[in-house]
């Protein structure tokens, strides 16, 4: 897990800006947790994959639990992929070297 720690603004006690974003790689099958299934479609969008992604802040949640906002790119845009900003758990995130 990353360190939540990177600076503390003025509001709420519990939201810390990463200023400049950071790059982490972001763990899909955690994001999103789906079972396997049949038919598998081979050129369907892979969330069991490790893609790459910009940690822009950390907000803690009602039960404790540590969220970090991150923009990152499901698939291949040219092949119909997606980029998405969301909420995503600590857990499913770890630093990426530059």
């Amino acid at each position: 897990m990353l360190d939540t720690g990177d600076t503390a603004p003025p509001g709420p006690r519990y939201l810390h800006m990463v200023r400049p974003g950071r790059p982490v790689w972001v763990d899909l099958s955690r994001v999103y947790q789906v079972g396997e299934c049949e038919p598998v479609v081979t050129d369907g969008l892979d969330l069991t994959t490790t893609v790459p992604g910009i940690l822009g802040m950390w907000r803690a949640t009602t039960t404790g639990h540590w969220v970090g906002w991150v923009v990152f790119t499901i698939g291949d845009l040219d092949q119909g992929g997606t980029r998405h900003q969301q909420w995503v758990i600590a857990e499913a995130l770890r630093p990426r070297d530059t």
